[in-house]
């Protein structure tokens, strides 16, 4: 399955914000297009650089791909793990009546349904 990334806020440019259009139900959007909302459901992928091993969740920071990581890495910048930390932190936060999560890595989620 594909879906389209903020396609609609690139599209056109519209006089609501990505996170008020109903057009972008059908999209994914990023810890930019909903900071500061209040949305009623939240789905929040955890990519391959969260994990869980040994009874810890841990950042690997190899598989983070994000600019933030990617640019921390080639100036010998510290704070990735903050970086990230923080925008789940804005991305697990926005959702009022329901949150989904889904981890790629197997163990976290089974973790994680495990938890529920």
């Amino acid at each position: 399955m594909s879906i389209p990334w903020n396609y609609t806020a690139v599209k056109e440019k519209k006089k609501v914000t990505w996170a008020e259009d109903p057009d972008t139900i059908v999209e994914v959007g990023s810890t930019f297009t909903i900071q500061g909302f209040d949305l009623n459901y939240t789905g929040v992928i955890l990519g391959p650089s969260i994990k869980y091993r040994d009874g810890h969740i841990v950042i690997d920071d190899d598989e983070n791909k994000s600019f933030w990581a990617s640019f921390n890495r080639k100036t010998g910048s510290a704070g990735t793990e903050k970086h990230l930390r923080d925008a789940l932190n804005v991305l697990m936060t926005r959702a009022v009546r329901g949150l989904y999560l889904y981890a790629v890595d197997d163990e976290l989620r089974s973790h994680l349904v495990k938890t529920i």
